[in-house]
C-alpha cells in the first residue's frame, strides 16, 4: 500500500510539476454536444480546457502529453464562482459532469476509473474524490471510448472537464468565472486556474470538433509522413468537424451541405479573395446553396474558412473536402454516422483531408465560421483548431 500510493504521488507530481499556481486552465469554451452553452440565459454547457506551465494551450491536447491525474487522499474541485445560477433540482454528480482525456472528447467515467462526484460546500462546486486513498494516477486515466483503443498513441490523463451534460446551470449577466483545483490529503491547493468566459447575447452558427466518427477515436494530433494525405495514408483517418446553423434555445439542427475547397483549389478556379477574407489562407468553408452536390465560390454561400498554419518554408499543404462517387462529401446529418449522436446532439458532420506539406512539424487547421453565413463582413465567430504533426 505504501509503495503503491508513493508511485501514485510521484506520477502525480510528475504531470503537474510547473503548473502556474493560478493556471491550469487554458480557456473556456461551448460544449461539442451544445452549440449555444455559452448563450446568456441558456442553460450552460461548457468545456474547461486544462494546460500546465511547461505545456500551454493547444500543445496540451497533444496525446504524447500526459494530463491530470487526482492525487492520493486527494481531490478534485470545479467551481463554476460567477455569472451561473444553480438548478437545485438538478444534482452535482456525474449525470451532470464529465472528465475527458483529451479533443475531440473521449469520456473518463467514474465508476470504470474509480472515484465519485459529488456536490462541494456550496452549491455551485463539484467534488470529484477517488474511491481509493492512492489517488487515481494520470496513466491509469485512459477512456473506455470504443475506438480509442485503436489509436496510435493513447490519450491519458484529465485535460478537459465537461459541465452539463444534465444541464444544472444557466448562464447569467455578461460573463462566467469557472476555477479548477486540485487538492492534497490536507486540503491543500496544489495547483489551480480561474478563466472568465464571454457569454453570446445570441445564438449564432456553430462549429467543433468531434469524434462521432469511427467510434470516437481521436482525430486530433494525427502523424502523417511529409506529403502524405491525412485521411488516407495508414493509420489515418479523415478530420471532422460537427458544424450547425443558428439555433435559438436548445436547438441543435446542423448546417448540411458545407465542405472546403483549398486556397489552391480556388487560385485554379480563378477566383480571388475579397479583402475582408484575406485571412482565410487555407481556404473557404462554403455551403452548397443551389443542391448540386458542388462547391462553387461564385455561387455558393460562403460560411467560413481555414487559418493554415504551417513549419517554415513548407509547401504543398492543402485542406480540401474529400470527393466521393466524383463528388465533395460535404456535410451531412450526424445520425447517419451515428444513429444515437444524431439523436443526442443533431447537427451535421463535415469530414475534410489535409495533404501534408514538405516540411515535417505540426500544422495547424483552424476552421472558422462568419458570424453571419454569407456576410464576408460580420466578423469570425465560432472556431476550432486541429493538429496535424507531419514527420
Amino acid at each position: 500500500m505504501i509503495v503503491r500510493a508513493g508511485l501514485a504521488l510521484w506520477i502525480w507530481f510528475a504531470c503537474a510539476l510547473g503548473a502556474a499556481a493560478d493556471g491550469i486552465v487554458s480557456t473556456i469554451t461551448s460544449a461539442p454536444i451544445f452549440p449555444n452553452g455559452i448563450v446568456r440565459d441558456v442553460r450552460t454547457g461548457l468545456n474547461i480546457y486544462l494546460q500546465t506551465d511547461a505545456v500551454q494551450g493547444l500543445d496540451f491536447m497533444d496525446p504524447a502529453v500526459v494530463g491530470y491525474g487526482i492525487p492520493p487522499g486527494g481531490r478534485l474541485e470545479v467551481e463554476l464562482v460567477e455569472g451561473f445560477q444553480r438548478d437545485p433540482a438538478i444534482p452535482l454528480d456525474e449525470r451532470a459532469i464529465l472528465l475527458v482525456a483529451g479533443t475531440p472528447q473521449q469520456g473518463l467515467p467514474g465508476r470504470l476509473l474509480g472515484f465519485t462526484v459529488k456536490e462541494g460546500s456550496n452549491p455551485n462546486t463539484f467534488v470529484f474524490e477517488p474511491e481509493s486513498s492512492d489517488g487515481i494516477a494520470p496513466e491509469s486515466m485512459i477512456s473506455s471510448a470504443p475506438g480509442a483503443g485503436l489509436d496510435p498513441i493513447r490519450q491519458r490523463g484529465i485535460k478537459i472537464i465537461h459541465v452539463g451534460r444534465n444541464k444544472a446551470f444557466v448562464s447569467r449577466g455578461e460573463r462566467g468565472v469557472v476555477e479548477v483545483r486540485f487538492m492534497d490529503r490536507a486540503g491543500k491547493v496544489i495547483v489551480k486556474g480561474r478563466e472568465t468566459v464571454e457569454f453570446l447575447q445570441e445564438p449564432r452558427p456553430e462549429l467543433f470538433p468531434t469524434n462521432v466518427p469511427h467510434d470516437q477515436r481521436n482525430h486530433n494530433w494525427q502523424r502523417v509522413p511529409v506529403r502524405n494525405i491525412v485521411g488516407v495514408a495508414s493509420q489515418t483517418l479523415p478530420i471532422p468537424v460537427i458544424v450547425y446553423e443558428k439555433n435559438e434555445g436548445l436547438g441543435r439542427n446542423g448546417m448540411f451541405g458545407v465542405g472546403v475547397l483549398s486556397a489552391q483549389q480556388l487560385k485554379d478556379g480563378g477566383f480571388k479573395f475579397p479583402p475582408e477574407i484575406l485571412r482565410y489562407d487555407g481556404g473557404l468553408i462554403l455551403q452548397d446553396s443551389n443542391g448540386d452536390g458542388f462547391l462553387n465560390p461564385f455561387k455558393d454561400t460562403i460560411v467560413g474558412g481555414v487559418v493554415l498554419t504551417s513549419p517554415e518554408g513548407a509547401t504543398g499543404q492543402q485542406v480540401l473536402s474529400p470527393m466521393v462517387n466524383e463528388k465533395p462529401f460535404l456535410s451531412v446529418d450526424t445520425k447517419l454516422f451515428n444513429e444515437r449522436a444524431g439523436q443526442n446532439i443533431g447537427g451535421a458532420i463535415m469530414q475534410v483531408v489535409m495533404v501534408a506539406g514538405d516540411k515535417p512539424g505540426p500544422y495547424r487547421i483552424r476552421f472558422v465560421l462568419l458570424n453571419e453565413p454569407g456576410n464576408l463582413q460580420s466578423g469570425d465567430g465560432s472556431s476550432y483548431t486541429y493538429t496535424v504533426v507531419a514527420q
